[in-house]
Parts: C-alpha cells; structure tokens; sequence
C-alpha cells in the first residue's frame, strides 16, 4: 500500500514538471528579448570640420532624420525672415485640410486673391481649378496666389488662417515663429529661425503627399475656362534644372521649399537620402553672387549634405547568426555543448573613419553556466554587449542553434542524487539515525534495570 503511494506521488511529480515546461519554458523561447541599442553620444560638426563659408548666409542647420542628431548648426536660434520657407506651413495646414479632396473643383473669388503679390501663377477672379492644381501651384512653383486661395478655403479668412499657422508652430515647438502672411512676401513682423525652419519641414516631411508634390520637377496645369494650359517648374533648384540657368541638382534630394526676397535673401530647405540616411539641411539668409552666377544657399546646403554624407555611415557591427561561444549542457547522452549565436544584427549610425578594432568593444555573458537538457533551438542563453568608445549602443540576444534532448537515464540518476543531498532527505537520515541510536540507548538501559531488578528478587 506504501509502496502504491509512492508510485503515485512520482508520476504526479513528472505530471507537474511536463506542465510547468509548457508554461515556463516555452514562453521564454518565444518570447526572446529583442536587440536594444541606445543612442550614440555623437558631437556636432564645427564650421571649419564641414568646411562652408558662414559669411555668406545668416543661419543653417543639418539634421539627421533616422537619428534625431544635429550634424551641423550655426546660429541656429537667431531670428531671421522666412522669406518663402512660410509656404511649408501653408502646405501643411492645406493638405491637412484637403489632402483628400484632390479632385474638388474651386472657383475662384476676387477677395481670394486681392493681397496677391510677387510670384504668383496668374489665377484670375471667376477661374475654376482643382485643389491639386493649387497644391502644386503652391509647393512646386512657389505661388503666391495659390497660397492666399488655399488660406481662404482652409481657414474661412486669411486672418484665421494665419492664427492657425501661429498656433501650429507653436505646436511643433517652433516657439520663436511669427507669421503675417501665408505666401512668405516679406514683412518685417514675420520671423523665424533655422532651428524653427526645421522642426516645421520635419512635420512637412512626414506628409507624403507634401514630399510628393514638393519633389515634382516640374506640373502642368491644365486648360482651365479662362487659361491655357501653364507649366510650372520647382523653384528648388536642387531638385531641377528646368526652368532656370543654373546647376545645383542634388543626387537624393527632395521637397521642401526655396525662394528668395530682397529683405531675407536666399533661403533653401530639402531633404536627401543615400544608403537609408535622411538629411534635412536648411540655409536662412543667404547670399548671391554679385554677378547673379552663384546663389549661396545652394552651395552651402550642398556642401552640408556631402560633408554628411562622407562623415556618417550606417555601420554593422553584429551579424545576425554570428557565433559567439559554446555552453556545457547537462543531462544529455548526444551533446555536451551547444553553439551560441546572435539572434539579431545590430547596425549602428557612427563616423565613417570609426576604428572598429580600437573604438569598438563586444563581451556577452551566460544566463548560467551550463544548460540542462532538454535544449531548444533558439533558446535565448546570454547576451551580447557592444560599447562604442565605453559607451553600451547596444544589446544582442544569444541563442543555440540546435535543439539537445534529455536522456531519461541521466536525468533519473540526477533526480536521485538530488533527492538523496537535498536537504529533506538528509533531515529524514539524520532524524532516522538519531532515532535509532536513542532506539539502542534506551533499549541498552531497559535490558540493564532488567537485568539488574532481576538479580535483587532471585
């Protein structure tokens, strides 16, 4: 009957070990920590490191979008006009507001496009266009008509308009932006700085159709009930040649916007990408040549964009499947180890001249020092550290890369010696020992009166 309890109690015991494998082990293995990587404590570039002309233009900022690190700056909060960069505001809150409604057909209105002035497409009272055409008109040629209509139709009134420009700045935390006007015609009330210019784009950059509207070389209006047909060609010259003389086509770029005013000169705000790196360069103030042959803020966002472009790479430092180490493995009979691997490749935005043998350092640890059959594959067993100059940038998960069963023979063995050292069985020893020799003692001493008494009544 013992003997029955006993048994029982075993194959209960293996019942509530199959169960908690279930519930223990498997969700460990699939649910393996992911690679974490922690920001790069990188340095701003100085003037003579990006090597641009600072008299020739009043502010600039270069920014990596993927890593929200600011490559280059220069007088990045000094108020300066905004010149024609106030259009990618209106073409926020326009695509916003209408984005969806490309197709919808506007009749233009007098009081539409009465504060018209400087560049405009030409858009006459009584016209009839479709808000694709003025969503082009404004971010491909720069139109100031076309954005004092798209300000009408959004905000109900240029003046609320307006308000809602303001108070989405100050969203953005474009705090030191004011705005006058929705087209950019300069007024000495209306400022912004290089830092502001950027965090706007960076709203703009996150609307596709802003990008691709802003990237378009070049949009042909069609024939409406009182025009022909109009071309209109982007007044980015980075982005094309069309429609001008000059040569600043830049290889990825693309949006945002670039216009020019007497008052606040030439400023230029675009994105380019190369090898999955995103720059957002903007250039406030600047300069043209005195024979009208160069214009500054071309060539100083270019030379920004290629000084980022030679200095930063995305750099990888682990690979995925990489083999790391062997870890012992207990209660197997077909393996005593098993291979270590990274689980996932880490890829770091570092300097392009990086010592990957000097300012690089991998170490990884063992959750245990040795496994215990059975094994699976993909088991999560350690992790790998990688430093960057004694900066951690990331953490890398170490799996095995085969499955090892148990062997029921050297398990079972395990069991006994465990129950045999643990310390119940030692108690259960000690106290049967115990009383076994008290057992003997006593039994020593009542054999001795036994004898004893008996001897006196003889």
């Amino acid at each position: 009957m013992k003997k029955d309890r006993f048994f029982k109690k075993a194959a209960f015991a293996r019942a509530v070990s199959a169960i908690l494998a279930v519930f223990f082990i498997f969700p460990v293995i699939s649910n393996r920590a992911s690679v974490t990587v922690g920001a790069v404590n990188l340095s701003s570039a100085t003037t003579s490191e990006v090597g641009v002309d600072v008299g020739v233009f009043t502010s600039a900022y270069l920014y990596n979008i993927e890593n929200d690190f600011i490559v280059y700056s220069y007088e990045p909060d000094d108020l300066v006009y905004p010149t024609s960069t106030v259009k990618i505001m209106t073409g926020i809150l326009a695509i916003e507001a209408l984005g969806e409604n490309l197709e919808d057909t506007v009749t233009i209105t007098s009081e539409m496009i009465e504060d018209a002035t400087g560049n405009t497409i030409g858009f006459e009272e009584g016209e009839t266009v479709t808000i694709e055409d003025l969503l082009y008109s404004l971010l491909v040629g720069g139109a100031n008509d076309a954005a004092y209509i798209l300000a009408y139709l959004v905000g109900g009134t240029v003046d609320n308009f307006i308000s809602m420009m303001n108070a989405r700045a100050w969203e953005l935390g474009a705090t030191s932006t004011r705005y006058t006007n929705p087209s950019g015609v300069h007024d000495s009330g209306m400022v912004t700085t290089a830092a502001d210019t950027a965090k706007i784009a960076l709203a703009a950059y996150s609307l596709p159709l802003f990008m691709t509207i802003s990237s378009t070389s070049s949009y042909v209006i069609p024939e409406t009930n009182m025009s022909e047909y109009r071309s209109v060609y982007n007044r980015n010259y980075l982005i094309t040649s069309s429609g001008n003389t000059y040569s600043y086509v830049y290889s990825g770029a693309s949006g945002l916007n670039a216009g020019a005013t007497t008052d606040g000169g030439y400023c230029v705000v675009t994105t380019a990408e190369s090898d999955g790196l995103t720059y957002l360069a903007v250039v406030m103030g600047a300069d043209a040549s005195d024979d009208g042959t160069q214009i500054y803020s071309y060539e100083t966002a270019t030379t920004l964009l290629d000084y980022a472009f030679a200095s930063y790479e995305n750099i990888t430092l682990v690979e995925e499947g990489e083999i790391i180490c062997e870890i012992p493995v207990e209660l197997s009979g077909s393996a005593d180890y098993v291979t270590l691997v990274t689980s996932e490749e880490l890829t770091v935005y570092l300097p392009s001249d990086t010592d990957l043998d000097v300012d690089i350092k991998r170490t990884y640890k063992t959750t245990s020092d040795s496994l215990e059959a059975p094994v699976y594959e993909n088991q999560e067993a350690g992790s790998l550290t990688v430093t960057y100059k004694d900066e951690i940038i990331g953490n890398i998960p170490l799996v095995t890369t085969t499955a090892v069963s148990r062997s029921t023979f050297l398990y079972t063995l395990s069991q006994i010696e465990s129950f045999a050292t643990g310390r119940f069985f030692i108690i259960a020893v000690v106290s049967a020992a115990s009383l076994t020799v008290i057992y003997v003692i006593g039994k020593a001493i009542y054999l001795g009166h036994k004898k004893k008494y008996r001897g006196r009544y003889k």
